[in-house]
């Protein structure tokens, strides 16, 4: 392993050698020669393949939504936690993504410096309404564990939906309710459009805010704002995952015999 030091660095291949970064620094490392893998090192490799294709598709889709500073880490974190998720599949002999098996994804934290409960002294609870939106409830605060330096809470949900396939999502946020930072507040909803029949990863994002002559400042103290995933709501409509059969063995199966009776006399129909 070397450490580029020219004005130029790069990330990638070039000719036999790989530059690739970690944290602020830039390093070099030569291309293998020849790469083997066993049989279960392919399969691994093809299952984070699967994790970080699904894992990319929830970070476009929240792209520009959430106003907390995402980490180098994110990236690895989520795929881990979806690489997870796929390997929870015991019906298939290629693992697939389970719709049930998403419950995993929640309390992960896309942020690593604090998480929901040192920003938010209260229980809040998502659900689907009658429309099939995510309703998410935030019971009454008495005290904001708040940015001391903050005039305001803002509080806001976002909603991500995986479609069939797990090859698309989308997401959409709610509108933030701005709360007085030195004062208690009342219970409240966020209501999220989503659609009733995909995988929803419901997130709830706590920022900090200064207001001065009507227009508000966010906060870059990382400590006092978080974005969570509280709940994983499934679809209305059943999704069916067949399950696939094992290989046809040429053994045959014994054969059932009839008990003997006395008296007893069984007639087959002829053929004509």
């Amino acid at each position: 392993m070397a450490t580029q030091t020219s004005l130029l660095k790069f990330t990638g291949k070039l000719g036999n050698v790989i530059g690739y970064r970690v944290g602020k620094k830039y390093y070099l490392r030569s291309m293998p020669e020849e790469v083997r893998q066993s049989s279960r090192s392919k399969v691994s490799s093809r299952h984070f393949g699967q994790a970080s294709r699904l894992g990319a598709t929830v970070r476009h889709a929240l792209h520009g939504l959430l106003h907390v500073k995402q980490d180098n880490k994110l990236i690895n974190r989520l795929n881990g936690s979806l690489l997870g998720v796929l390997r929870q599949d015991d019906l298939h002999r290629q693992k697939r993504f389970i719709p049930r098996y998403f419950r995993g994804l929640e309390r992960f934290c896309f942020t690593t410096h604090a998480d929901l409960a040192k920003v938010l002294p209260v229980d809040v609870s998502a659900v689907r309404n009658a429309d099939g939106n995510i309703e998410v409830t935030v019971p009454a605060i008495l005290k904001h564990l708040a940015n001391p330096r903050a005039t305001h809470v803002g509080i806001r949900a976002v909603a991500v939906g995986l479609e069939r396939g797990f090859t698309k999502a989308e997401a959409a946020a709610s509108e933030m309710v701005m709360l007085k930072a030195d004062e208690p507040s009342a219970a409240f909803t966020l209501t999220v459009p989503a659609d009733r029949n995909t995988v929803t990863c419901v997130i709830l994002e706590v920022t900090c805010w200064q207001v001065e002559h009507g227009r508000r400042y966010l906060m870059g103290n990382q400590k006092f704002m978080a974005a969570q995933i509280i709940a994983v709501l499934q679809p209305e409509a059943a999704v069916v995952v067949r399950e696939e059969h094992a290989p046809y063995s040429p053994q045959r199966q014994p054969r059932m015999e009839l008990p003997v009776m006395p008296g007893l006399v069984i007639h087959h129909p002829q053929r004509e």
